[in-house]
């Protein structure tokens, strides 16, 4: 029965690695994003909230003013 046991904290290591490394790859461009639409980068730091944290930053990113300002239609 202590198998059972292992498999499941063995599950929840794998999925915590998991989300970080997921975590990381969508880091790097939003802050970038962020940055260039004139928010602090560190708002991409939301990627690492289980679940909800891609909507955080998306929902941010797209319905807030940008203090950079948004770009208009090119000529």
């Amino acid at each position: 029965m202590s198998w059972l046991l292992a498999l499941g904290s063995f599950t929840v290591f794998v999925l915590l690695v998991g989300h970080l490394v997921v975590a990381l790859v969508f880091i790097i461009p939003t802050w970038r994003i962020c940055t260039r639409a004139g928010f602090s980068g560190a708002l991409s730091l939301f990627h690492l909230v289980p679940v909800i944290g891609l909507f955080i930053v998306m929902g941010i990113l797209a319905f807030s003013t940008w203090p950079a300002g948004e770009s208009g239609p090119r000529r």
